[in-house]
């Protein structure tokens, strides 16, 4: 039986247990008071979070990728969604109207910092840089492309040589379960070699196998380098595992760079024919050296983020959508099978396709926009950053936010798309068959900040998947689990690791 003493020796525990309790009730109201007070004024509408992390805990609890989440939000807010995201305001876009309206406007189209990339990159590349350096270096790498002639006809003996290669190396399987993935990125990280390095490598070339690896990890490893990036506080730990793991990473890809760019630079000669964009890029620094300008952008310290900025995105995400497409195929043996008979009707099965049968191909283009509107490889985009206060939609955007338009939500919204979550490469044909391509199917982005490099991936994609098909019949193998589509997010929305037998085809005689 419990005693008057024990009764009363247990009241002041109870007090307490109680005192702390308010206190910590008190402290979490005046956080949220005070969130709520230095919240801006006219804000897009959205979910209130956590004091300090926002609306971490929503999205961890969410249990669903971001975009995945971000588009549900829509229903309740619109297509102009706002967070905090710890201590970061982000706005999310959805729509294409709504994202063409913001990045319309030149205080819309500035990136955020990257605390470990700015650190480690000193310097501006194309993709991170804001403002007039951004203007340069973008039209500079436009020019220099231009004249290097990718996105052309004379461009596309480069992408065919290498398609050659790659199937010559897909042969020597003999139809037998592998890999493509590593096989795929050769191929791919060559023609931005060839342009950034005016050379190719040799699939088994060691130190071609380590930028193969090294732009590899880096994409794999921007998932949680996102909020390392753009937090000043959290990209300083390092103690953090994941953190440590990405500034690593970062650092090897630096010392990639210098590498690469040190060894081509040996045999420079300003006299010389530029060879490539490394080559232009330093003509144009010594040119205004000579003439007495001010060089801008165009200076010896932007040349490495550059050729980062090339050599990552530029590989990583071609390679991401062959990977996927693959799999589509595997998945839809009807669909290849459709492919390949309109391929082997316009080559009569005697000669490889080429740029100028797309007209011929309108089933083939087709196939290719299904396949990226399904995967949606970057589906949050690059993240823009407000340079400046501004408004859009009638709503107060502060400056300092990150902006995120999120293409997954475009590309399947059933107020555009007609059963979104079904592959039907008939949706970009018309009523007589033509290719046909709705304004908004945007895989490239939108605006003045759309993809640098979108008329070379465009003619990549085309080469090596019609290559690719007019040469084999790709299966799963026999006794593989179902083709999977589940992705995991990087740099890109990447398919699962997976092997395929690419048997080889009797063509036509």
């Amino acid at each position: 039986m419990t005693t008057k003493m024990e009764l009363v020796g247990s009241i002041p525990n109870v007090s307490l247990v109680l005192n702390l309790q308010s206190i910590l009730i008190g402290l979490f109201t005046l956080l949220v008071l005070f969130y709520m007070i230095r919240r801006p004024r006219n804000l897009p509408p959205g979910p209130i979070g956590w004091p300090l992390l926002g609306y971490l805990p929503q999205m961890a609890m969410a249990g669903q990728e971001p975009q995945v989440e971000f588009s549900r939000l829509t229903k309740i807010y619109g297509n102009v969604v706002s967070v905090n995201i710890a201590g970061k305001l982000f706005v999310f876009l959805h729509g294409y109207d709504t994202i063409k309206e913001a990045f319309s406007q030149h205080q819309l189209n500035a990136r955020p910092t990257l605390h470990v990339r700015g650190e480690m990159f000193p310097g501006s590349g194309v993709i991170s840089s804001s403002g007039k350096t951004w203007s340069e270096l973008r039209r500079f790498c436009t020019t220099v492309l231009r004249g290097l002639g990718v996105g052309k006809r004379s461009f596309e003996e480069n992408i065919a040589t290498e398609a050659h290669v790659l199937i010559t190396e897909m042969r020597k399987e003999q139809g037998a379960p592998f890999d493509p993935k590593y096989l795929l990125g050769n191929a791919v990280l060559n023609i931005i070699c060839s342009v950034v390095l005016g050379k190719r490598f040799q699939y088994n070339d060691p130190a071609f196998r380590d930028i193969l690896r090294c732009t590899g990890r880096v994409m794999e490893g921007v998932r949680s380098g996102g909020i390392v990036e753009f937090s000043p506080v959290v990209s300083k730990l390092t103690v953090i595992p994941f953190v440590r793991r990405y500034v690593d990473t970062v650092s090897e890809l630096v010392e990639q760079m210098l590498s690469l760019i040190d060894e081509h630079n040996r045999d420079y000669d300003s006299a010389a024919n530029p060879r490539d964009i490394i080559d232009m890029f330093l003509k144009e620094i010594n040119s205004k050296q000579s003439l007495g300008v001010e060089s801008g952008a165009i200076k010896i310290e932007n040349l490495r983020p550059v050729v980062g900025d090339l050599f990552v995105a530029g590989s990583e995400t071609t390679n991401t959508t062959l990977r996927w497409s693959m799999l589509y195929m595997m998945a839809y043996p009807d669909v290849q099978h459709r492919v390949q008979k309109e391929l082997d009707d316009v080559t009569l099965g005697n000669r490889l396709p080429k740029t100028t049968d797309k007209p011929k191909l309108p089933y083939t283009e087709a196939v290719l926009c299904e396949i990226q509107r399904c995967s949606t490889i970057v589906p949050l985009a690059v993240p823009h950053y407000s340079s400046e206060d501004t408004t859009l939609s009638g709503f107060n955007i502060p400056k300092g936010t990150i902006v995120i338009s999120n293409l997954w939500h475009q590309h399947h919204d059933p107020l555009v798309w007609e059963q979104p979550d079904k592959f039907l490469p008939e949706r970009f044909l018309d009523k007589d068959g033509n290719f046909s391509c709705p304004r908004e199917f945007t895989p490239f982005g939108i605006g003045r900040r759309i993809c640098l490099g979108e008329h070379l991936a465009k003619m990549e994609l085309f080469i090596f998947f019609t290559f690719l098909l007019h040469q084999f019949t790709l299966k799963n193998p026999p006794g593989a689990p179902p083709v999977s589509f589940k992705g995991i997010a990087g740099g890109t929305w990447a398919p699962l690791d997976f092997k395929l037998c690419a048997v080889q085809r009797n063509l036509p005689t």
